[in-house]
């Protein structure tokens, strides 16, 4: 419930009927002191990637020694 005198806000179509009713009256916004931005689409969200099991770290062979020189 809402009393007299008091601000609110609603769905375009039920405050459309509240005007035309005589309960409600339009309050003008000014923003034009905030430049408008473009909406920017929604990405969607992604799911998580499971997590891969740690392996074990593997002693390092003579090969791979001798790659890293």
């Amino acid at each position: 419930m809402v009393t007299e005198g008091s601000v609110f806000e609603t769905i375009e179509q039920h405050g459309r009927e509240l005007i035309n009713k005589g309960y409600a009256h339009l309050i003008e916004v000014d923003n034009s002191a905030q430049p408008e931005q473009p909406e920017q689409p929604e990405q969607p969200e992604q799911p998580e990637q499971p997590e891969q099991p740690e392996q074990p770290e593997q002693p390092e062979t003579k090969a791979d020694k001798k790659a890293r020189k």
